[in-house]
């Protein structure tokens, strides 16, 4: 794929991802890197990955995924008043997230058995 052509395709799905974030939590992509547990920059690296080994369409799954995580972790951080939000964002962090080549999907199909030999 071109260079220049794979750009716009990212740009564009990074577009629809600070869209998603203003539209649900009224953040933006560089405020929403902040709620990563590790450290600043994280989340673009985790895009620039997960585009070169999964293509568009992997992006597209791992921003609605982000989007996800980050809702939950904002309904977590709400109801709790003993821990700091800095701790709290590490902890679910390492216990909740799950990036796009470390989840399993799970097919929607009726048919589909899943038998033990």
């Amino acid at each position: 794929m071109n260079d220049s052509f794979g750009n716009k395709i990212k740009d564009k799905i990074i577009n629809e991802l600070n869209q998603d974030l203003y539209r649900n939590l009224n953040l933006s992509l560089y405020d929403a890197d902040h709620y990563f547990g590790y450290y600043n920059g994280y989340i673009y690296k985790l895009i620039d990955r997960v585009y070169k080994k999964h293509g568009p369409s992997g992006l597209r799954k791992e921003i609605k995924y982000i989007v996800q995580y980050l809702i939950f972790l904002f309904n977590k951080l709400e109801s709790n008043y003993l821990f700091k939000d800095y701790i709290l964002v590490t902890f679910y962090f390492k216990m909740y997230y799950r990036h796009y080549s470390q989840r399993r999907e799970i097919p929607f199909t009726q048919l589909n058995f899943n038998f033990i030999n």
